[in-house]
This record gives structure tokens, C-alpha cells and sequence, in this order.
């Protein structure tokens, strides 16, 4: 009976799972309570909007530095500008010892170095970076007693040279010797070496009274004075001596006055009793100049610009064609990075100046007896004396100028947003100055050894030299 009466007090309860989810507590209306929203926690409903942020920030900063890789790999690309410094230049290797006419080039990334050793003229290719080397050959003998000075030269550009490294070698005659030695034809040795590991890749010599040699790519503009006083110029392949184009002025050049020979691509320029301009891809003359006229020339991307105290200047196309009269010559600027394509700049003495390149109109005039130098980023870099500064280029506004109390030892260089000039420090010894290139504001100050002479761009590579030692910085 107990048990049956246990039993009829007893209820079926239906238990629910407990891995069955549960839901929100619901108010006794079905509504929900006030404050607690429905579906998702908070949380889980705003991650899409915080994952949208995040690829906006990463968007951002790849485009940012993809801009600063176009912006370095423009600034490299431009002869004679420094490669974008990241911070206040070091030294970060030197050469001891005499270099040949400071001869230092950039080739296939190395900065290649011509010094004299112990008992010859040594090339050397160094790593930019640590100065390690890559491969050294000795190009020529110092000189010995009783013969002539061994004069070396490795004609270079501002630009990196490539694969081939061209090297000069004067060959020194007796200076005692038979009439027969005397008259003997003075001779150069031209070495191309390979820029990869110095072995020679060929071999050839140029005789005569060479009044000059520049390169131009990998081949040689050679200036050789006849004896009746023209003038032959010839183009020859670096590696072979082969001859590309050759030249005789049709008039004496050198009988009052010496001649020189420059090469400024797209010409050539023969300067002496006259002046003469060839193309320098086929060495056809594009202008004669009259005996003793003075003519100056300036080459100019596409195009040159003569000018004469007589008669005044022409802009022309690069086959010589005249395009539109000039009241001077345009500025031969030692960088010009293309942010402004479309002006010539001009320097009239105590004035600078632009013209509209299509159509010579003048753009804006500015009162400085500062020389242009560089142009980058629409910014001019002038100098002159013991001041530099800058100007907008597009406009001519003065930005900003410094007095550095004292003869500038080189002309200043830039890295795309920092003039790099001379200065000193407190106690008078010399410094590299990094300012910025709109504001002039000193960013830092770098010492520099005693008696430095040059600070050069090569290959975008900062180079100081002074006359016993060539130091890379970076």
C-alpha cells in the first residue's frame, strides 16, 4: 500500500538537456528586457567593421611605401643626386693613398677605385656598403726614375657605368733619350675591364697629340690635334677601338688658341678658333661658329642652346634645328631629377630665371647672385660664394639661403629632401651640413676628416676625399 501510494504522488517531469543552448530570458510580455539587444553579444556584431579598419591601415602603409620605393628608386636613377639617407651619414670605409685625378666610379652597383700602391696603380671594386673588396688588378706601373710621369685615368660619369669599366694608361717615354725616342708618337693604352671581376676584355691603343677623351656608354670620344691644327674626333667602341664615326674640323682649331673637345650627349663640342657642335650617336655637325665669335653651347636633355656675345642665342632641337631665339645661355644644372619638365632654367649674372621650354617664354625672374646647381623636387639648388639655398623652382620664390662665412670647398648635393652643404663647427673644423630642402632646417651635422676637397655623389653613392684618403659614407 505504502508503495502504491509512493508511486501515485509520483509526477513524470520531463528534464531538459543540458547541451541544449539556451536562450535569452524573455520578459513575461515577450519583449525583451529594456538595455539587452537581440541576437549576437556586442561584441560578435562589430568585428566585420573592425576587420575593414585594419585592412584600410595595412592598405595605407603598403601604399606608403610603395610610394617611398617609386621615390627612392626615382631620386638613384638621377646622375649626381645622393640615394635618400635615412638618417645623419657615417663613414663607413676609406681608401689611404693617392688616387689618379681622384678617379672613383660606380659600376654594376661597386664603387670602383684607381689608387697608387707601392709599385703600381692599382683598381680596386669595393663593396658600397662595408668596403669589402671584390676584386683588385694593377692597370699600370708607377713611375720609375728616368722616364715620364704614368698618367691613369678610368673616364667615369656621374651615373653608374654598367658592366664595363674603360681605364687610360699614358705610356711614359725617356726622358733622355735619342732624337728618334723624342719624335716618337706619344701613345695611350685603353684597358676594358669587366665590371664583374676586373679581367681585361680586350685591349687597344690611340696615337697622336690627344687633346682629349670622354666616354659616352661603353665607348670613347677621342680628340686628336692634326699637325696642320684641325681637329679629329672620333667615337670608338670601348672594348674593340672600333671606330663608330669620325670627324676633321674643316678648319684649323688650334693655331692662336688650344682646342678642347666635351662631350655633353646629345653633342659633342669642339671649342678653340671656333666652336662646333656634333651629333654624338653619327658625329654629323649641327653648327659652326664663326672664327672667334665665342660661342657658347649648352646641352640640354633633347635639345641645345647656343649663344654668342654677337647675335645673341638660339634654342634648338637636337639636329640643330632653331626653335626660338635666347637672350642668354641656359644653366648646365649638375642634376636635374625632371620634376620640372616643362622650364630652362637661365642665369643672367645677377639674376636667375625661367623660360617655358616649348615656347622660350619667360615664367619668372628672380634677383641672386647665387648659381643654379641641382634641381629636385621643384626645388632649385643655388650656390655661390660661401652661401647656398633654395629656391621654388616653379615660381623662383626664395625659400630659404645659409652664410657659411667662408668659400664653399664643393658645390652642395641632395637626396630628394635634404640639401647636403658645407659647413663648420663651433671650433672652425669642417662638417657636413643635411638641411631640409623646402625649410633650410638643420636636421644634423656631420664631422669631416681635415683638408677634405670634394664630396661627390657617385652612382648615388656619398663619397669625401681628401688627398691622401677616399672615404665612403652612408
Amino acid at each position: 500500500m505504502a508503495d502504491r501510494r509512493l508511486a501515485a504522488r509520483m509526477q513524470l517531469v520531463e528534464i531538459e538537456d543540458a547541451s541544449t543552448t539556451t536562450t535569452w530570458s524573455r520578459h513575461p510580455d515577450d519583449e525583451p528586457p529594456p538595455g539587452i539587444p537581440l541576437g549576437h553579444p556586442p561584441v560578435l556584431r562589430w568585428w566585420p567593421v573592425a576587420v575593414l579598419v585594419v585592412l584600410a591601415l595595412l592598405a595605407a602603409a603598403m601604399l606608403a611605401s610603395a610610394r617611398d620605393r617609386a621615390f627612392v628608386a626615382r631620386i638613384v636613377a638621377v646622375p649626381g643626386l645622393v640615394r635618400p639617407l635615412d638618417a645623419a651619414p657615417a663613414p663607413l670605409w676609406h681608401v689611404r693613398g693617392r688616387t689618379a685625378n681622384g678617379t672613383v666610379l660606380s659600376a654594376e652597383g661597386a664603387l670602383v677605385v684607381l689608387a697608387e700602391g707601392d709599385t703600381d696603380w692599382d683598381l680596386t671594386s669595393h663593396d658600397p656598403a662595408t668596403g669589402d673588396v671584390r676584386w683588385t688588378v694593377p692597370v699600370a706601373p708607377v713611375s720609375r726614375s728616368g722616364f715620364e710621369s704614368t698618367s691613369v685615368i678610368c673616364p667615369a660619369q656621374a651615373a653608374d657605368v654598367g658592366s664595363l669599366v674603360l681605364c687610360l694608361v699614358r705610356q711614359p717615354r725617356v726622358v733622355y733619350s735619342d732624337e728618334a725616342s723624342i719624335q716618337e708618337q706619344p701613345h695611350l693604352a685603353v684597358l676594358p675591364l669587366s665590371a664583374r671581376d676586373g679581367t681585361r676584355v680586350g685591349g687597344w691603343q690611340v696615337r697622336g697629340s690627344v687633346v682629349a677623351i670622354d666616354r659616352v656608354a661603353d665607348d670613347l670620344v677621342i680628340g686628336i690635334m692634326q699637325p696642320d691644327g684641325h681637329l679629329q674626333v672620333q667615337r670608338r667602341s670601348g672594348r674593340s677601338g672600333a671606330v663608330v664615326w669620325s670627324y676633321v674640323s674643316p678648319v684649323a682649331l688650334a693655331q692662336l688658341l688650344s682646342a678642347t673637345v666635351r662631350v655633353m650627349p646629345p653633342i659633342v663640342v669642339l671649342d678653340g678658333e671656333s666652336t662646333i657642335v656634333l651629333d654624338v650617336d653619327d658625329g654629323h655637325a649641327l653648327v659652326t661658329g664663326a672664327r672667334f665669335t665665342g660661342l657658347q653651347v649648352a646641352a640640354l636633355g633633347d635639345r641645345f642652346a647656343t649663344w654668342a656675345p654677337v647675335g645673341g642665342g638660339q634654342m634648338r632641337d637636337v639636329d640643330g634645328t632653331p626653335l626660338y631665339a635666347l637672350s642668354s645661355l641656359p644653366a648646365q644644372l649638375a642634376a636635374d631629377d625632371g620634376s620640372e619638365p616643362g622650364l630652362v632654367m637661365v642665369d643672367d649674372g645677377p639674376q636667375l630665371g625661367a623660360l617655358d621650354l616649348a615656347t622660350g617664354t619667360e615664367t619668372w625672374r628672380t634677383r641672386t647672385a647665387l648659381d643654379p646647381r641641382l634641381l629636385v623636387s621643384h626645388r632649385l639648388v643655388v650656390s655661390g660664394a660661401g652661401t647656398y639655398g633654395v629656391l621654388d623652382a616653379s615660381d623662383g620664390r626664395k625659400l630659404w639661403s645659409v652664410d657659411t662665412g667662408d668659400a664653399l670647398a664643393w658645390p652642395p648635393l641632395s637626396d630628394g629632401t635634404l640639401v647636403l652643404g658645407t659647413g663648420s663647427s663651433p671650433d672652425g673644423k669642417p662638417e657636413l651640413w643635411g638641411r631640409g630642402l623646402s625649410d633650410g632646417v638643420r636636421y644634423w651635422a656631420v664631422p669631416l676628416p681635415e683638408h677634405v676637397r670634394h664630396v661627390d655623389a657617385v652612382g648615388g653613392h656619398l663619397v669625401v676625399r681628401t688627398p691622401n684618403d677616399l672615404i665612403a659614407y652612408g
